[in-house]
């Protein structure tokens, strides 16, 4: 669609009812939105634990959260969940003109289509094209953040900048220095995440012991760990296996606080997930660990961050349709390290730049 021929929208609702990552790399496209509709009525839809990322946001009205399912660990509402219907009822009463599908669902187009919206514009992927105005092809090739402003720009709007943001409050800065004291240490302070959603994307844990008593043995760092409930036991294993304690905060703190926590640290060495995201927002550089997943779309978004797979190995990207059985491209394929190198160099760099900032 002619760049110039930009839909008259005032009253707009976006669809993002994913995970933390999804939602964080929204900002962009969020952004790029608000400057051009400055006068417009902006929601968003979104996940009941994921929306959080968006608090505080200059570019929305109101974060409207969706919950009718709770298979996600990350992700869960409180309560008993919500019918689709229900939501199709409580939208059709704001009268949107216009909905973003930055989800490529058929269940998703048909809610923007029901709920009486007179421009529907997003992915045209699942056979979803007839229920939408200004269907958008979706290129795999291209990163989540660039994917979703190609969604924007379909409208007519103008993208200015691709920049990740999040607003950690002075106040939830000085609430999680009071929570976690070891933040106060002027030591290099180091996230170490290695949950991750699905379990072909884990580096084993035994790689994970080895890289932090690599880096510790390099360089005096305080190891922080954070997560869900669930996730203690697996940190409880790492400091087992590498014979180093360190500060977790898994099952304790809130999203919220969470990303205040990152926000702190120097460095975060993390699995394909969320929290990898959430590092690069808050401005912390980010190492990711890739397997079967694409580092082309979901690297952390950022000239500061970097991501590290087996580039060698032919068979990855596979996106968990598997042709070995070990995982080689999170296990010989991927030493640790090699992770090790990589997280040195990065604190290298982030040091010579504070240097340079004195």
């Amino acid at each position: 669609m002619n760049k110039a021929c930009k839909l008259p929208l005032k009253r707009i609702l976006v669809v993002r009812y994913r995970f933390i990552g999804d939602t964080i790399l929204t900002v962009p496209f969020l952004r790029n939105l608000r400057q051009a509709y400055p006068e417009a009525k902006i929601d968003v839809l979104v996940g009941p634990q994921s929306g959080l990322v968006l608090e505080g946001c200059p570019y929305i009205d109101e974060l409207l959260v969706y919950d009718t399912t709770r298979f996600h660990k990350y992700d869960r509402g409180e309560g008993q969940a919500k019918s689709f219907w229900s939501y199709v009822r409580q939208l059709r009463k704001q009268k949107y003109d216009s909905v973003f599908l930055l989800k490529r669902s058929l269940s998703s187009a048909l809610l923007a289509f029901l709920i009486g919206a007179r421009y529907r514009i997003g992915y045209g992927t699942e056979g979803r094209n007839f229920l939408l105005t200004h269907p958008v092809t979706w290129d795999k090739n291209k990163h989540e953040v660039e994917s979703t402003l190609d969604v924007l720009q379909a409208a007519g709007a103008e993208i200015t900048n691709s920049e990740l943001e999040s607003w950690i409050s002075p106040e939830e800065r000085r609430n999680i220095l009071e929570l976690v004291p070891e933040l106060g240490t002027n030591k290099t302070k180091v996230l170490f995440h290695a949950p991750a959603a699905h379990p072909d994307k884990l580096y084993p844990l035994e790689s994970w012991a080895q890289v932090l008593k690599e880096l510790a043995a390099k360089k005096e760092i305080v190891p922080f760990f954070i997560g869900a409930q669930e996730d203690i036991k697996l940190y409880d294993e790492l400091e087992e296996l590498s014979g180093i304690k360190g500060v977790c905060t898994a099952g304790k703190l809130s999203l919220r606080q969470s990303m205040a926590l990152l926000g702190e640290l120097d460095l975060a060495i993390c699995t394909d997930s969320g929290p990898a995201h959430l590092a690069a927002a808050v401005g912390t550089p980010t190492l990711a660990i890739f397997g079967p997943t694409d580092p082309v779309r979901w690297r952390p978004w950022g000239a500061a961050h970097k991501a590290i797979y087996a580039k060698e190995l032919t068979c990855r990207p596979c996106h968990y349709n598997k042709t070995c059985d070990n995982r080689q491209c999170l296990t010989e394929e991927l030493p640790p390290t090699l992770i090790v190198e990589e997280a040195q160099q990065m604190l290298s760099l982030k040091s010579r730049a504070a240097l340079q900032e004195t």
